[in-house]
């Protein structure tokens, strides 16, 4: 019996009752029955049945770009894309061939941080990243694909890839003749400086961290649009998944080298961050639309790519949409304004707006459809682990060394009513309790491996007290060990997220019950700061649905990561033993080629998260897609979250909208000028 195996059977034997063997005293328990909201119909077909790669016997592109080819402003067609390009099949798409014009309205409640993506930055979520940045494979559209055919991401600039007998190499071949927006080739070139230069700089924040691909892992060049991972192990088909978004998304070498500290000794790692201001505009991307405005707290505007290099069977060139927004205002306004027809698309991600959104969607006037999927949105709150980054005086150092105490993690989940805390962000049906690591609507997910710690006040006292944490000045707040100060934990959350907000205020409170004082704290950019890591604690919407989708933000696969449990600047950082079992499970996950052991895998992580509070989870909800009903192409089975987000899933560089129900474009007839 091999080691996981061995884990995985005292798990399952351990069940709710492993960490009272390990002498723990603690209530743990089974999870709650949950009852589903979900009303997705999907239509599954063979993953070859999406689309491929190949020639056309005809190609045509969108009639005002005929206008600037004819007026010498744009190279012919034929020139712009490759000879073999991506072509999506007709039958994968719910209301078939579309029409060219019009525009898609967005709204939503980030703002961008600039556009160099390969130093992590942001472009605002809720959609515009996906716009413009194109990755290696694709996850997002595999909601749509038969289980049989689950072996891994969908081909995207990467057509295809193949493995050694042995399994520790894995060449991929990119589509030829794909351009930048500006024009330039996207080649090897692109893929050596997001790797080298990128990925593996730990200078540089990039998404994927320089262990993402397994330690030891290199990249040889072949030539121009072939490369190699070479693995120090055999490896499975899920790693290739990790090149996906928004892990493996090139940027545009031909402008970003020169900004690099390694090319350009003026520069310093913070102005090549900067390279790309949100402000400068247009930038070169490989996605369907181009920004071409951005007008701070109000919009941004992205127009069609005229470089862009997927087709329709008719030999049409995507997108069919000409023109996208992207309103600047708040995330519950996004599902405000789906609701009233004024935008086009909400991931409702706000419980407090559910009950309001469903009433009037049900209206056969409604300008929306809904359509809830499984729970998949899941809140936490993450107690730094570390012991010294970000420490910056003895108060720090004290609840550092409290957060590691897995007495007082359990503590904390069972002085919170996980009901109560659902209830107060939406009543109804729709919360569910969140116990830590995967959501409940994951495929990952297992209930029998998911230790869960229920709502038990008394219990939580008791632990506290067995802490020596008692109130001794008698102000109602519990004192650190021999009558030192208060125990005061400084929690961050999200400025813009009124859920959010919710559920701090019902956490403060129901600490506060059982002596601990929460001190909220609101930020701007929730994400930038975690990842600085140094702060105590923080709560936020972060779920974990596929072990290969960011996993940095969940585990310890580099001493950067997770957020709430990174190495100081000396490097210094003690892992706990579950978390190093974890990343061994996460390892296995990505080196088998058995769709069992992989599940056995997730059930290790999922019962090592749980059994030891890594986080404190609090609720999980399903989410629901509204899509105004003049959208076509908007597939009725599309789910909000799952392989990725719907902004991907939908697939909108195949959405079009009939020609007598488009909305006029702002900048009709115009491309990117550079």
């Amino acid at each position: 019996m091999s080691s996981l195996k061995r884990r995985l059977t005292t798990v399952l034997l351990a069940g709710a009752s492993f960490a009272a063997l390990a002498g723990v005293a603690v209530q743990a328990d089974s999870m709650p029955p949950e009852e589903s909201l979900s009303n997705l119909e999907y239509d599954l077909l063979g993953r070859d049945a999406l689309w491929s790669y190949h020639a056309l016997d005809s190609m045509s592109q969108a009639p005002f770009l005929d206008e600037l080819v004819a007026a010498g402003k744009l190279p012919p067609l034929e020139e712009r894309v490759p000879a073999e390009p991506l072509v999506f099949y007709t039958d994968a798409m719910s209301d078939g061939i579309g029409e060219y014009g019009g525009l898609f309205r967005h709204v939503i409640g980030g703002r961008p941080e600039g556009f160099n993506w390969l130093a992590g930055q942001h472009q605002g979520w809720g959609g515009i990243n996906m716009a413009l940045q194109e990755c290696l494979v694709r996850n997002g559209p595999l909601w749509q694909v038969k289980a049989e055919d689950q072996s891994g991401p969908l081909p995207n600039l990467a057509k295809s890839w193949e493995w050694n007998d042995e399994r520790t190499e894995l060449t991929f071949h990119l589509v030829e003749g794909i351009r930048w927006s500006d024009g330039d080739p996207f080649d090897t070139e692109d893929i050596a400086f997001w790797w080298d230069d990128n990925v593996q700089d730990v200078n540089v924040a990039s998404r994927m961290a320089p262990d993402g691909l397994g330690t030891g892992t290199t990249m040889t060049v072949i030539d121009p649009y072939t490369f190699r991972f070479n693995f120090t192990s055999p490896q499975g088909p899920s790693r290739v998944g990790n090149l996906a978004y928004i892990n493996g998304c090139p940027g545009p070498s031909h402008i970003l080298k020169d900004k690099h500290p390694k090319y350009n000794s003026e520069a310093t790692y913070e102005s090549y961050r900067k390279a790309l201001p949100a402000d400068q505009l247009p930038i070169a991307t490989l996605g369907g639309w181009v920004p071409v405005i951005h007008k701070t707290d109000e919009i941004v505007i992205m127009r069609r790519n005229p470089y862009y290099w997927k087709f329709d069977e008719e030999g049409q060139q995507l997108p069919y949409i000409n023109e996208m927004h992207f309103k600047l205002t708040t995330w519950d306004d996004r599902t405000t304004q789906a609701v009233a027809g004024t935008g086009d698309f909400s991931n409702m991600e706000n419980p407090g707006n559910y009950v309001e959104a469903l009433k009037q969607s049900q209206s056969p006037d409604a300008p929306i459809k809904a359509q809830f999927g499984p729970r998949v949105l899941s809140w936490r709150v993450e107690l730094n682990l570390s012991e010294t980054k970000g420490v910056e005086d003895e108060i720090d150092a004290n609840l550092r060394q409290l957060f590691r105490n897995l007495d007082f993690r359990i503590a904390l989940n069972h002085a919170l009513d996980r009901d109560a805390i659902g209830q107060s962000v939406a009543r109804g049906p729709f919360s569910y309790p969140f116990p830590g690591g995967f959501s409940s609507g994951s495929p990952y997910y297992d209930a029998a491996s998911t230790v869960y710690y229920p709502y038990d006040a008394a219990k939580a006292a008791e632990m506290l007290d067995a802490l020596g944490l008692e109130d001794t000045d008698g102000n109602g707040t519990r004192n650190f060990a021999d009558g030192g100060p208060d125990v005061e934990i400084d929690m961050l959350y999200q400025a813009n997220r009124t859920e959010d907000r919710k559920q701090i205020d019902a956490v403060t409170s129901m600490l506060a019950e059982v002596g601990i004082r929460v001190l909220p704290k609101v930020v701007d950019d929730l994400g930038t700061v975690a990842r600085g890591g140094t702060y105590n604690s923080l709560l936020r919407r972060q779920q974990w649905v596929t072990p290969q989708r960011e996993p940095c933000l969940q585990i310890p696969l580099d001493t950067q990561c997770p957020d709430f449990h990174q190495a100081d600047d000396e490097g210094n950082r003690e892992l706990f033993p579950f978390e190093t079992e974890m990343v061994d499970a996460w390892n296995v996950i990505n080196t088998t080629w058995d769709p069992v052991e992989a599940a056995d895998a997730a059930k290790i992580i999922q019962h090592a998260w749980t059994e030891n509070a890594y986080t404190i989870g609090l609720i999980q909800v399903p989410a629901a897609l509204l899509i105004n009903k003049r959208i076509k192409n908007a597939h009725p089975g599309t789910p909000v979250f799952m392989f990725e987000w719907a902004e991907d899933a939908v697939v909108r560089e195949r959405l079009w909208t009939p020609a007598d129900e488009q909305i006029e474009e702002l900048l009709p007839g115009t491309i990117a000028e550079y």
